[in-house]
């Protein structure tokens, strides 16, 4: 299916997202503001080693979830800076972020 920019809704606060980082890692949380390459999250975990339910890469995070095997940190509040790219989180896929354990190495 082609998507057309008649079909693209803005990424805006409230929306549950996936954000890469230059140094920061990777991190899915509710956005709360996003001005440059900066943006802060509320209810942000750090994903530390992730696995996609299906499909690869962050893309496949976004629409497929989580799967099990992934590491993930503590819920937070966090202002991410050298944003790399946010990515809007699908509905399904939402909840596998929120179950996901604690990592504890």
């Amino acid at each position: 299916m082609q998507t057309t920019t008649d079909d693209y809704t803005p990424i805006q606060a409230g929306d549950y997202v996936i954000v890469r980082c230059k140094d920061a890692g990777v991190h899915a949380g509710v956005l709360v503001s996003h001005a440059g390459r900066t943006c802060q999250l509320t209810q942000s975990r750090r994903l530390w080693y992730w696995r996609c339910k299906s499909g690869a890469f962050l893309s496949g995070l976004a629409v497929h979830g989580l799967h099990e095997d992934s590491k993930v940190g503590a819920p937070i509040d966090v202002i991410l800076t050298e944003d790399c790219e946010i990515i809007r989180v699908h509905a399904d896929a939402i909840a596998s972020f929120s179950w996901a354990a604690e990592y504890h190495p």
